[in-house]
Protein backbone atom coordinates (compact mmCIF):
# COMPACT_ATOMS: atom_id res chain seq x y z
CA UNK A 1 0.00 0.00 0.00
CA UNK A 2 2.84 2.34 0.38
CA UNK A 3 4.47 1.91 -2.74
CA UNK A 4 1.15 2.51 -4.43
CA UNK A 5 0.90 5.65 -2.64
CA UNK A 6 4.28 7.02 -3.57
CA UNK A 7 3.28 6.52 -7.58
CA UNK A 8 2.12 9.86 -9.21
CA UNK A 9 -1.27 10.33 -10.05
CA UNK A 10 -2.40 9.58 -14.02
CA UNK A 11 -4.81 12.52 -15.05
CA UNK A 12 -7.89 11.13 -16.65
CA UNK A 13 -8.53 11.80 -20.12
CA UNK A 14 -11.88 12.69 -21.40
CA UNK A 15 -13.67 12.33 -24.36
CA UNK A 16 -13.76 15.85 -25.25
CA UNK A 17 -10.07 16.06 -24.99
CA UNK A 18 -9.11 13.04 -27.77
CA UNK A 19 -11.84 14.59 -30.18
CA UNK A 20 -10.25 17.92 -29.84
CA UNK A 21 -6.89 16.27 -30.29
CA UNK A 22 -8.02 14.24 -33.06
CA UNK A 23 -9.51 17.71 -34.90
CA UNK A 24 -6.26 19.18 -34.56
CA UNK A 25 -3.84 16.21 -35.41
CA UNK A 26 -6.18 16.38 -38.85
CA UNK A 27 -5.52 19.61 -39.49
CA UNK A 28 -1.67 19.42 -39.04
CA UNK A 29 -1.89 16.61 -41.79
CA UNK A 30 -4.12 18.45 -44.48
CA UNK A 31 -1.89 22.19 -43.89
CA UNK A 32 0.80 19.49 -44.52
CA UNK A 33 -0.72 18.45 -47.36
CA UNK A 34 -1.68 21.88 -49.08
CA UNK A 35 1.64 23.26 -48.64
CA UNK A 36 3.06 19.69 -50.11
CA UNK A 37 1.06 19.94 -53.04
CA UNK A 38 1.39 24.07 -53.46
CA UNK A 39 5.11 23.35 -53.49
CA UNK A 40 5.03 20.30 -55.66
CA UNK A 41 3.14 22.51 -58.04
CA UNK A 42 5.54 25.54 -57.61
CA UNK A 43 8.32 23.50 -57.57
CA UNK A 44 9.31 24.33 -54.22
CA UNK A 45 11.18 21.37 -53.11
CA UNK A 46 13.38 21.33 -56.63
CA UNK A 47 16.41 22.54 -56.67
CA UNK A 48 17.36 25.47 -58.81
CA UNK A 49 19.87 27.93 -60.37
CA UNK A 50 19.95 30.98 -61.12
CA UNK A 51 19.84 33.16 -64.53
CA UNK A 52 19.90 36.78 -65.56
CA UNK A 53 17.44 38.49 -68.70
CA UNK A 54 17.93 42.04 -69.31
CA UNK A 55 14.71 43.96 -70.35
CA UNK A 56 13.89 47.97 -71.34
CA UNK A 57 10.28 47.31 -70.24
CA UNK A 58 9.07 44.33 -68.18
CA UNK A 59 5.08 45.24 -68.70
CA UNK A 60 3.50 44.80 -65.28
CA UNK A 61 6.56 41.65 -64.76
CA UNK A 62 7.29 41.22 -60.87
CA UNK A 63 8.34 38.46 -58.32
CA UNK A 64 7.13 35.10 -58.41
CA UNK A 65 5.91 35.17 -61.52
CA UNK A 66 5.76 31.93 -63.54
CA UNK A 67 8.84 30.76 -65.75
CA UNK A 68 7.61 28.34 -68.95
CA UNK A 69 9.26 26.68 -71.55
CA UNK A 70 7.21 24.58 -73.94
CA UNK A 71 4.28 25.44 -71.68
CA UNK A 72 5.65 23.60 -68.81
CA UNK A 73 6.45 25.70 -65.17
CA UNK A 74 10.22 25.41 -64.77
CA UNK A 75 10.66 28.21 -62.73
CA UNK A 76 9.78 31.29 -61.06
CA UNK A 77 11.16 35.17 -61.12
CA UNK A 78 13.18 35.72 -58.04
CA UNK A 79 14.03 39.76 -58.44
CA UNK A 80 12.93 42.15 -60.64
CA UNK A 81 15.01 45.90 -60.40
CA UNK A 82 17.15 48.13 -62.00
CA UNK A 83 20.70 48.75 -61.25
CA UNK A 84 22.76 51.12 -58.95
CA UNK A 85 23.90 53.07 -61.86
CA UNK A 86 21.11 56.19 -62.50
CA UNK A 87 21.93 56.63 -65.76
CA UNK A 88 21.35 52.39 -67.03
CA UNK A 89 17.26 52.77 -67.90
CA UNK A 90 17.35 48.73 -68.15
CA UNK A 91 15.38 46.50 -66.12
CA UNK A 92 17.11 42.93 -64.22
CA UNK A 93 15.78 40.50 -64.12
CA UNK A 94 16.65 36.61 -61.80
CA UNK A 95 15.48 33.77 -63.31
CA UNK A 96 15.27 30.81 -60.65
CA UNK A 97 14.83 27.60 -63.01
CA UNK A 98 14.52 23.66 -61.71
CA UNK A 99 18.28 22.73 -62.10
CA UNK A 100 16.57 19.71 -64.61
CA UNK A 101 14.97 21.37 -67.04
CA UNK A 102 18.36 24.06 -67.12
CA UNK A 103 20.16 22.06 -69.05
CA UNK A 104 17.97 22.52 -71.92
CA UNK A 105 18.60 26.69 -71.69
CA UNK A 106 21.42 27.07 -74.84
CA UNK A 107 23.51 30.03 -75.89
CA UNK A 108 21.31 30.62 -78.60
CA UNK A 109 17.85 31.02 -76.00
CA UNK A 110 16.12 34.00 -76.02
CA UNK A 111 13.32 35.19 -73.16
CA UNK A 112 10.13 37.10 -73.64
CA UNK A 113 7.12 38.26 -71.33
CA UNK A 114 3.61 36.68 -72.46
CA UNK A 115 0.49 37.19 -71.36
CA UNK A 116 -0.80 34.77 -68.83
CA UNK A 117 -4.71 34.74 -68.99
CA UNK A 118 -7.10 37.78 -69.45
CA UNK A 119 -6.43 39.05 -66.06
CA UNK A 120 -3.19 40.75 -67.33
CA UNK A 121 -0.82 38.75 -65.37
CA UNK A 122 2.76 38.30 -66.82
CA UNK A 123 4.80 35.36 -67.59
CA UNK A 124 8.72 34.72 -68.80
CA UNK A 125 8.67 32.07 -72.18
CA UNK A 126 11.62 30.71 -72.64
CA UNK A 127 12.22 29.74 -76.43
CA UNK A 128 14.80 26.67 -76.30
CA UNK A 129 18.05 26.81 -78.52
CA UNK A 130 19.09 24.52 -80.90
CA UNK A 131 20.52 21.30 -79.40
CA UNK A 132 24.07 21.89 -80.95
CA UNK A 133 24.55 24.95 -78.90
CA UNK A 134 26.31 24.77 -75.97
CA UNK A 135 24.30 25.04 -72.40
CA UNK A 136 24.14 28.11 -70.81
CA UNK A 137 25.64 28.23 -67.38
CA UNK A 138 23.98 28.91 -64.21
CA UNK A 139 24.24 32.85 -63.61
CA UNK A 140 24.93 33.93 -67.76
CA UNK A 141 22.32 36.21 -68.99
CA UNK A 142 19.87 34.82 -71.62
CA UNK A 143 19.20 36.86 -74.80
CA UNK A 144 15.85 38.77 -74.90
CA UNK A 145 13.80 38.47 -77.78
CA UNK A 146 13.00 41.84 -79.09
CA UNK A 147 10.57 41.52 -81.96
CA UNK A 148 8.61 38.70 -79.44
CA UNK A 149 8.88 41.37 -77.21
CA UNK A 150 8.01 44.69 -79.47
CA UNK A 151 5.22 42.67 -80.58
CA UNK A 152 3.68 41.89 -77.24
CA UNK A 153 4.17 45.69 -76.28
CA UNK A 154 2.56 46.48 -79.61
CA UNK A 155 -0.57 43.69 -79.11
CA UNK A 156 -1.05 45.18 -75.42
CA UNK A 157 -1.04 48.41 -76.74
CA UNK A 158 -3.88 47.01 -79.06
CA UNK A 159 -5.37 45.77 -76.57
CA UNK A 160 -5.81 49.16 -74.67
CA UNK A 161 -6.68 50.47 -77.73
CA UNK A 162 -9.45 47.65 -78.78
CA UNK A 163 -10.84 48.53 -74.52
CA UNK A 164 -11.26 52.19 -75.27
CA UNK A 165 -12.42 51.61 -78.09
CA UNK A 166 -15.36 49.61 -76.79
CA UNK A 167 -15.79 52.13 -74.17
CA UNK A 168 -16.11 54.79 -76.57
CA UNK A 169 -18.88 52.44 -78.81
CA UNK A 170 -20.97 52.09 -75.69
CA UNK A 171 -21.04 55.69 -75.08
CA UNK A 172 -22.03 56.05 -78.51
CA UNK A 173 -24.76 53.49 -77.99
CA UNK A 174 -25.90 55.31 -75.00
CA UNK A 175 -25.74 58.79 -76.20
CA UNK A 176 -27.94 57.42 -79.55
CA UNK A 177 -30.30 55.59 -77.54
CA UNK A 178 -31.28 58.67 -75.82
CA UNK A 179 -31.33 60.95 -78.97
CA UNK A 180 -33.82 58.03 -80.18
CA UNK A 181 -36.08 59.17 -77.83
CA UNK A 182 -38.89 61.30 -79.70
CA UNK A 183 -39.74 63.56 -76.63
CA UNK A 184 -35.39 64.42 -76.11
CA UNK A 185 -35.61 64.52 -80.13
CA UNK A 186 -38.20 67.39 -80.26
CA UNK A 187 -36.83 68.94 -77.21
CA UNK A 188 -33.66 69.32 -78.91
CA UNK A 189 -35.02 70.71 -81.69
CA UNK A 190 -37.08 73.37 -80.27
CA UNK A 191 -34.07 74.33 -78.62
CA UNK A 192 -31.99 74.84 -81.72
CA UNK A 193 -35.13 76.69 -83.37
CA UNK A 194 -34.86 79.48 -80.40
CA UNK A 195 -31.56 79.39 -80.44
CA UNK A 196 -31.68 80.10 -84.26
CA UNK A 197 -33.81 82.81 -82.96
CA UNK A 198 -31.67 84.07 -80.85
CA UNK A 199 -28.82 84.62 -83.02
CA UNK A 200 -30.89 86.06 -86.19
CA UNK A 201 -32.53 88.62 -83.46
CA UNK A 202 -29.06 89.87 -81.98
CA UNK A 203 -27.44 89.16 -85.66
CA UNK A 204 -30.28 91.93 -87.55
CA UNK A 205 -32.37 93.23 -84.67
CA UNK A 206 -32.59 96.96 -83.14
CA UNK A 207 -31.72 95.34 -79.61
CA UNK A 208 -28.76 96.42 -77.61
CA UNK A 209 -26.91 92.78 -78.94
CA UNK A 210 -27.28 93.79 -82.28
CA UNK A 211 -26.00 97.24 -81.10
CA UNK A 212 -23.14 95.95 -79.64
CA UNK A 213 -22.04 93.42 -82.74
CA UNK A 214 -22.26 95.33 -85.72
CA UNK A 215 -21.91 99.43 -84.31
CA UNK A 216 -18.24 100.82 -84.21
CA UNK A 217 -19.15 103.52 -82.16
CA UNK A 218 -20.54 101.33 -79.17
CA UNK A 219 -17.45 99.52 -79.18
CA UNK A 220 -15.32 102.38 -78.74
CA UNK A 221 -17.57 103.74 -76.18
CA UNK A 222 -17.20 100.30 -74.37
CA UNK A 223 -13.46 100.33 -74.87
CA UNK A 224 -13.27 104.21 -73.52
CA UNK A 225 -15.33 103.19 -70.56
CA UNK A 226 -13.29 100.15 -69.96
CA UNK A 227 -9.88 102.48 -70.06
CA UNK A 228 -11.70 104.94 -67.64
CA UNK A 229 -12.12 102.01 -65.09
CA UNK A 230 -8.24 101.57 -65.17
CA UNK A 231 -7.52 104.90 -65.06
CA UNK A 232 -9.89 105.37 -62.16
CA UNK A 233 -8.37 102.18 -60.81
CA UNK A 234 -4.77 103.41 -61.01
CA UNK A 235 -5.52 106.25 -59.61
CA UNK A 236 -7.78 104.57 -56.45
CA UNK A 237 -4.79 102.58 -55.98
CA UNK A 238 -2.16 106.16 -55.71
CA UNK A 239 -4.77 107.08 -53.00
CA UNK A 240 -4.95 104.16 -51.37
CA UNK A 241 -0.99 103.87 -50.94
CA UNK A 242 -1.07 107.72 -49.78
CA UNK A 243 -4.01 106.57 -46.73
CA UNK A 244 -1.61 104.15 -46.65
CA UNK A 245 1.75 105.67 -45.91
CA UNK A 246 -0.41 108.09 -43.88
CA UNK A 247 -1.75 105.75 -41.38
CA UNK A 248 2.60 104.14 -41.42
CA UNK A 249 3.53 107.89 -40.72
CA UNK A 250 1.07 108.26 -38.16
CA UNK A 251 1.54 104.94 -36.45
CA UNK A 252 5.58 105.10 -36.70
CA UNK A 253 5.54 109.22 -35.86
CA UNK A 254 6.67 111.92 -34.91
CA UNK A 255 3.65 114.27 -35.00
CA UNK A 256 0.54 115.31 -32.80
CA UNK A 257 -2.03 112.34 -34.21
CA UNK A 258 0.65 110.08 -33.02
CA UNK A 259 0.87 111.69 -29.79
CA UNK A 260 -2.84 111.45 -29.21
CA UNK A 261 -2.86 108.18 -30.45
CA UNK A 262 -0.28 106.53 -28.99
CA UNK A 263 1.60 109.16 -26.59
CA UNK A 264 1.67 108.84 -23.08
CA UNK A 265 0.39 112.31 -22.67
CA UNK A 266 -2.30 111.78 -25.17
CA UNK A 267 -5.40 111.94 -22.65
CA UNK A 268 -3.90 115.51 -21.79
CA UNK A 269 -3.48 116.45 -25.18
CA UNK A 270 -7.64 115.15 -25.82
CA UNK A 271 -8.60 117.63 -22.92
CA UNK A 272 -6.63 120.85 -24.02
CA UNK A 273 -8.69 119.89 -27.69
CA UNK A 274 -11.85 119.78 -25.77
CA UNK A 275 -10.75 122.82 -23.92
CA UNK A 276 -9.91 124.74 -27.08
CA UNK A 277 -12.82 123.59 -28.46
CA UNK A 278 -15.24 124.99 -25.49
CA UNK A 279 -13.62 127.87 -25.53
CA UNK A 280 -14.11 128.56 -29.62
CA UNK A 281 -17.69 127.40 -28.80
CA UNK A 282 -17.96 129.88 -26.40
CA UNK A 283 -16.56 132.35 -28.79
CA UNK A 284 -18.61 131.53 -31.56
CA UNK A 285 -21.54 132.12 -28.96
CA UNK A 286 -20.72 135.48 -28.16
CA UNK A 287 -20.23 136.44 -31.49
CA UNK A 288 -23.93 135.24 -32.05
CA UNK A 289 -25.70 136.36 -29.36
CA UNK A 290 -23.20 139.53 -28.97
CA UNK A 291 -23.91 143.00 -30.50
CA UNK A 292 -20.34 143.57 -31.61
CA UNK A 293 -18.71 144.01 -35.39
CA UNK A 294 -18.32 140.54 -35.87
CA UNK A 295 -22.09 139.85 -35.46
CA UNK A 296 -23.10 142.34 -37.89
CA UNK A 297 -20.65 141.26 -40.26
CA UNK A 298 -21.93 138.06 -40.03
CA UNK A 299 -25.50 138.76 -39.61
CA UNK A 300 -25.98 141.98 -40.86
CA UNK A 301 -27.75 145.25 -38.94
CA UNK A 302 -28.06 148.89 -39.68
CA UNK A 303 -24.94 149.49 -38.99
CA UNK A 304 -23.47 147.04 -40.83
CA UNK A 305 -25.46 148.03 -44.06
CA UNK A 306 -24.19 151.56 -43.32
CA UNK A 307 -20.84 150.30 -43.16
CA UNK A 308 -20.93 148.81 -46.43
CA UNK A 309 -22.58 152.04 -48.02
CA UNK A 310 -19.23 153.64 -46.43
CA UNK A 311 -16.88 150.82 -47.85
CA UNK A 312 -18.80 150.94 -51.44
CA UNK A 313 -18.07 154.97 -51.79
CA UNK A 314 -14.68 154.64 -50.91
CA UNK A 315 -14.05 152.30 -53.36
CA UNK A 316 -16.68 154.26 -56.00
CA UNK A 317 -13.97 157.41 -55.00
CA UNK A 318 -11.12 155.15 -55.74
CA UNK A 319 -12.06 153.87 -59.06
CA UNK A 320 -12.81 156.99 -60.23
CA UNK A 321 -9.28 158.50 -59.17
CA UNK A 322 -7.84 155.50 -61.25
CA UNK A 323 -9.75 156.17 -64.19
CA UNK A 324 -8.92 159.29 -63.71
CA UNK A 325 -5.07 159.01 -63.17
CA UNK A 326 -5.28 156.31 -66.34
CA UNK A 327 -6.51 158.99 -68.77
CA UNK A 328 -4.33 161.11 -67.72
CA UNK A 329 -6.28 164.30 -65.51
CA UNK A 330 -4.41 165.94 -63.22
CA UNK A 331 -0.48 165.83 -61.74
CA UNK A 332 0.14 162.29 -60.98
CA UNK A 333 -2.31 161.20 -64.05
CA UNK A 334 -0.43 163.65 -66.51
CA UNK A 335 3.03 162.31 -65.01
CA UNK A 336 2.22 158.47 -65.92
CA UNK A 337 0.42 159.15 -69.39
CA UNK A 338 2.25 162.90 -70.80
CA UNK A 339 6.14 162.24 -71.24
CA UNK A 340 6.76 165.66 -71.87
CA UNK A 341 5.79 165.94 -68.46
CA UNK A 342 8.37 163.72 -67.16
CA UNK A 343 10.97 165.30 -69.30
CA UNK A 344 9.84 168.88 -67.58
CA UNK A 345 10.58 167.21 -64.11
CA UNK A 346 13.49 165.70 -65.33
CA UNK A 347 15.06 169.20 -66.35
CA UNK A 348 13.78 170.85 -62.94
CA UNK A 349 15.60 168.14 -61.01
CA UNK A 350 18.57 168.24 -63.05
CA UNK A 351 18.64 172.30 -62.89
CA UNK A 352 18.26 171.92 -58.85
CA UNK A 353 21.22 169.49 -58.66
CA UNK A 354 23.35 172.02 -60.53
CA UNK A 355 22.50 175.46 -58.69
CA UNK A 356 24.60 175.08 -55.68
CA UNK A 357 22.45 178.21 -54.08
CA UNK A 358 19.46 176.15 -54.57
CA UNK A 359 21.22 173.24 -52.72
CA UNK A 360 21.94 175.37 -49.65
CA UNK A 361 18.70 176.58 -49.57
CA UNK A 362 17.57 173.20 -49.51
CA UNK A 363 20.33 172.52 -46.53
CA UNK A 364 19.08 175.73 -44.37
CA UNK A 365 15.57 174.85 -45.07
CA UNK A 366 16.20 170.98 -43.72
CA UNK A 367 18.65 172.05 -40.86
CA UNK A 368 15.82 174.93 -39.79
CA UNK A 369 12.93 172.40 -39.87
CA UNK A 370 14.72 169.95 -37.00
CA UNK A 371 14.42 172.50 -34.53
CA UNK A 372 10.74 173.22 -34.84
CA UNK A 373 8.64 171.26 -32.20
CA UNK A 374 6.98 169.07 -33.40
CA UNK A 375 3.40 168.89 -33.79
CA UNK A 376 1.75 166.34 -31.59
CA UNK A 377 -1.18 164.82 -32.86
CA UNK A 378 -3.43 162.87 -30.59
CA UNK A 379 -6.93 161.05 -30.52
CA UNK A 380 -10.10 163.11 -29.99
CA UNK A 381 -11.88 162.06 -26.08
CA UNK A 382 -14.09 158.67 -26.54
CA UNK A 383 -17.49 159.80 -25.94
CA UNK A 384 -18.96 159.25 -22.51
CA UNK A 385 -20.96 156.03 -22.32
CA UNK A 386 -24.96 156.30 -21.39
CA UNK A 387 -25.46 155.04 -17.99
Amino acid sequence: MAVCAMLPRVPMVTAREIKVGAFVLVGIALAGMVVFMIGEERQLFSHKVPFRAVFTDVEGLKRGSTIRMGGVDIGAVERVSYSDNASDLNLYVTLNIVEAQARRIRKNSRVKIDAKGLLGDKVITVLSGSPDQPVLNPGDVILTDKDSQDLASALGRVGNISIKTEQIVENVAKITGEFADQKLASDVKSSAESLNQVLASAHSGNGYVAKLLGDPAEADRIGNTISALERSSAELDKALGAVTAIAQRIDKGPGLVHEVIYGDSSAKSVAQIGEAAEQLALALKGIREGNGLARAALFGDDSTQQINKRVENILGNVEGILADVRAGKGTLGALLVDPSVYEDLKVVLGNVERNKALRALVRYSIQNSGTEQAVEVKDPPAPARAK
